[in-house]
């Protein structure tokens, strides 16, 4: 049954997913319907439910797990105290305060690159050959997706491997508060234009980041972070540079 008449923004869709959990008795681990089945359950747009679910994350209850979907989320911790991890209250309270203290994308950019910076030097300084397994069938995503369309896909997995690499660092809090920046930055990578040769760039930016953590250099990894953060605040300039244009008018000139 659709419910779009109760359904306006992210937090909406976060509410309705909140109770269909309760409501359908999931348990962690458990999968939750598809993002097209869950739009049409909401009577909603598919890119909504994916900004829901990236919050949902952010907050603790779910996890998105590539070719997989979400799956409930929980923690030893939040089943035996009834509540959600500490890390996750944290998130949501980074991101009411974001939301009423500065909604400027490049302020979030710059927060994200130096916290991204450290979170990839941690990562490095820590990983496990084997605990990259994850990451590689990110990037294998990645690069097998068609040159045409999917770019809403190609920016849903982008998002995936920069959390995998939060994940690898070993920093909860950091994590939590990478995600709730991602959250913010995600609408605008969407709508980025993602041509065949800047897909290329991107691709080839990942392999690199993934090589230096795979090598365990930490200056590598670090540098080829930065510089792949900076490629996508300068997209974002450069989108800046151009004027907003006026919707054509789709009644045409007949009778005029």
């Amino acid at each position: 049954m659709s419910v779009s008449s109760e359904v306006f923004e992210t937090s909406d869709v976060v509410r309705l997913l909140d109770e269909l959990i309760g409501s359908s008795q999931l348990r962690p681990g458990d999968r939750l319907p598809s993002i097209r089945e869950l739009a049409d359950r909401f009577g909603v747009k598919a890119g909504l439910v994916r900004d829901g679910l990236l919050t949902a994350q952010a907050r603790g209850m779910v996890r998105i797990l590539p070719r997989v979907g979400a799956i409930v989320e929980s923690t030893e911790e939040a089943e035996s105290q009834g509540r959600r991890p500490a890390a996750a209250d944290l998130g949501e309270a980074f991101s009411d305060l974001v939301g009423q203290s500065d909604r400027n994308l490049f302020h979030i950019l710059e927060t994200r690159e130096a916290l991204e910076l450290s979170m990839t030097a941690k990562a490095t300084q820590r990983r496990e050959l084997s605990e990259l397994y994850r990451l590689r069938e990110i990037l294998a995503a990645m690069v097998q997706l068609p040159p045409e369309g999917c770019c809403e896909r190609y920016a849903e997995l982008d998002v995936e491997f920069h959390l995998e690499i939060g994940r690898l660092s070993g920093n909860s809090v950091m994590q939590t508060l990478l995600r709730s920046l991602l959250v913010d930055v995600r609408p605008h990578l969407d709508r980025i234009q993602w041509s065949d040769d800047r897909r290329v760039r991107a691709n080839e930016s990942h392999a690199r980041i993934y090589s230096a953590l795979a090598a365990g250099d930490a200056d590598a990894a670090e540098s080829e972070m930065r510089l792949h953060i900076r490629e996508a605040y300068d997209s974002l300039l450069d989108q800046m540079r151009i004027p907003p244009q006026p919707i054509a008018d789709s009644r045409g000139s007949a009778g005029e």
